[in-house]
């Protein structure tokens, strides 16, 4: 297999979606990158994998919300059960999906314990996405096992301008948004409102509706900057599947409720001295209604509710300071507070049951960045010390040689950790948690190269990685007397990711990534069987050993475009859980290729303008499957117009 790839993906040149219409000077200008290591520095010079998606980008794409955005990104494997509003899952270079630490302006927006459904996760009013891959425990703490995600949402800039937009497509979707912005050199204003709506694809009770309400003010004096971002997402998603994926269910549903509020302050302290302060909080509000489908339904399971609360308040301040000869030193300090609650009763049980646990962290960081001649080099050390689970160290270390004209290699080992959840340590009801539960931790380290040509018409990356990871937590029954969850797993993940990216002409632009995936569990821990979902010597589920993506952007004269998606998404492992024990199933390989195109109306005011968008998905009519018994949106068109007013 592998040698079959390294001849196909040269010839894909079909990474990103590409931003439309940039000078050919404006290639080789270096993006810059802030999450990799918290200090503003091109991606050119970094020493991580990053990837960046921009505005533009994410425009031309059609994507519909964050993962959609993610899925041709390297190293990346998303997994959805079903349409709009169904679970979904990141798995990033072959890490568990709670190994994913995704921020939305700086604010953790995972559950406690890194889970994260990136369904109700939008697009509205994003100016970018940032990804690192690769461990970042050391900056941002639990969950970044695997990588980061951050979403910057947009700030007001330039002239008053309300843009518009309205979408429609198959399964009844329809999306509407709005939006006021405005700024100048000191500051700016930014209000957005967004409603989408879908039928969901299955015959009865699928249907998903979002509205998400963004706002923020930023303003900039001399040697400053300070910024407020308010984002609130309000969706109810029904499902009429059971855990088997069987269509049986006509009135179950959830709702989520959350708020995700930051502000942040920057100031020049000295010409060598730079203070930062960032706060942020989360407040989320998940409803999970499943009541009796009539008087008849009273066998099984007929009965379920639960109210889940969860709250995070995180402080974090930063100084970073410039040194002899090409350097900079950051030093933090970081305070989070998590707690949750939970309610929640069934059929099963004679009373309601309640839950509720909270834990406080405080953690030290530091950072070194330097420039030694051709060779940068970064090191970095955190402690954290938690209340429940105790103090915790994790390291990061790397370095990068040009070693010619447009060439680097570059070189990265690091720890991270995950810490447990609460139901896994407090958890009395239906499953017994664990206090002496530690986080799960990992060892990983990766090579790369770059090498670019033509001042940046043309670029290609290549890089290795080899992650392990240890105290796996794992629900298992022993006995009545003993809790149900222990740190007694480990697992492997380790791969080669290949990028390139390519301005053949000026209006011409086209990328392919591919990724090789090697998963393996190497102790299974206490399950035992090939229905576990750890089994020895076998994958990891839902991971694919081959991904390949590619895109082709092309601006025609005229303000028109038109753009090209291909997807191909190796085989993955599974679990049917229709039966008892669950059956390995082995999900089919897919292509999935999409298509779009954009172009202006000529319309009679002036100061405003008009773009009516297409959007062709799954061309092919791919029948796959992201989850085992989950189908995926089969063949769909969407239309749209969005216009600006100036």
């Amino acid at each position: 297999m592998t040698p079959r790839l390294l001849l196909v993906a040269p010839v894909l040149v079909l990474p990103l979606r590409l931003a439309a219409a940039q000078t050919p000077d404006s290639v080789s200008l270096p993006r810059v990158v802030v999450t990799a290591t918290r200090v503003s520095q091109p991606t050119g010079a970094a020493i991580l994998a990053t990837s960046v998606i921009d505005r533009a980008s994410l425009e031309r794409s059609g994507a519909r919300d964050v993962a959609d955005a993610l899925r041709l990104l390297p190293g990346v494997s998303i997994a959805r059960s079903g349409g709009p509003g169904s679970q979904t899952s990141i798995f990033l270079r072959g890490g568990e999906s709670d190994y994913v630490r995704v921020l939305v302006d700086g604010v953790p927006v995972n559950e406690p314990g890194g889970a994260v459904d990136l369904a109700w996760l939008p697009l509205a009013d994003v100016e970018r996405i940032e990804l690192v891959r690769g461990p970042a425990s050391v900056l941002y703490g639990t969950d970044a096992v695997t990588g980061v995600v951050q979403v910057f949402t947009r700030l007001g800039a330039g002239a008053p301008r309300a843009e518009f937009g309205l979408t429609r497509g198959r399964y009844q979707s329809l999306a509407a948004q709005g939006s006021l912005a405005a700024g100048n050199r000191f500051g700016g204003l930014m209000l957005g409102l967004t409603r989408d709506r879908s039928d969901g694809l299955l015959p009865f009770n699928n249907g998903y509706d979002r509205m998400v309400v963004t706002g923020s003010a930023h303003a900039e004096p001399a040697g400053s900057r300070a910024i407020l971002a308010l984002r609130g997402v309000n969706d109810e998603f029904h499902y009429p599947t059971d855990g088997a994926g069987n269509v049986v269910d006509r009135n179950a549903l959830r709702r989520g409720r959350r708020l995700i509020a930051t502000g942040s302050l920057e100031r020049a302290l000295t010409e060598r001295i730079r203070a930062e302060l960032s706060i942020g909080a989360m407040n989320a509000r998940g409803i999970d209604d499943d009541r009796a489908d009539s008087p008849a339904d009273t066998s099984g399971l007929f009965h379920y509710d639960a109210v889940t609360r969860v709250r995070r308040r995180v402080v974090d301040g930063r100084l970073h300071v410039r040194v002899a000869p090409s350097g900079v030193v950051t030093v933090g300090a970081e305070l989070a507070r998590e707690t949750q609650r939970g309610d929640d009763s069934s059929n099963y049980s004679f009373e309601r049951s309640s839950f509720s646990a909270g834990r406080r962290t405080r953690a030290i960081y530091g950072q070194w960045l330097g420039e030694l001649g051709r060779v940068s080099l970064a090191a970095g050390l955190r402690y954290d010390d938690n209340d429940v689970f105790g103090s915790f160290r994790t390291w990061r270390s790397g370095a990068a040689v040009r070693v010619w004209s447009g060439a680097s290699v570059r070189a990265n080992v690091a720890t991270a950790f995950k810490a447990p959840t609460f139901l896994e340590s407090f958890n009395t009801a239906f499953t017994t948690g664990n206090a002496d539960l530690v986080p799960e931790r990992s060892r990983s380290w990766e090579v790369g190269f770059h090498q670019s040509f033509q001042n940046g018409r043309l670029a290609i990356a290549t890089t290795w990685f080899d992650q392990r990871f240890r105290d796996m937590i794992q629900y298992a029954f022993v006995s009545p007397d003993l809790p149900n969850y222990f740190n007694v797993a480990a697992a492997l993940a380790r791969g080669l990711e290949l990028e390139l990216s390519a301005l053949p002409w000026d209006r011409v632009r086209a990328g392919a990534a591919a990724t090789l995936l090697q998963t393996r569990v190497e102790d299974e821990g206490l399950q035992a069987g090939e229905d576990a979902t750890f089994v020895r010597g076998k994958r990891l589920l839902r991971r694919p050993p081959l991904l390949l993506n590619g895109t082709l952007a092309i601006d025609f004269p005229g303000r028109s475009s038109a753009d090209l998606a291909v997807r191909y998404t190796g085989t993955r492992d599974d679990r049917d859980f229709s039966t008892f024990p669950a059956t390995p199933v082995t999900l089919s390989a897919y292509t999935r290729v999409d298509l779009g195109f954009s172009a202006p109306i000529a319309v009679a005011w002036t100061g405003g303008d008009l773009q009516l968008t297409l959007r062709l998905e799954n061309v092919l009519d791919a029948r796959y499957q992201e989850v085992a018994s989950y189908l995926a949106s089969g063949r769909s068109l969407a239309v749209g117009l969005r216009m600006g007013l100036d």
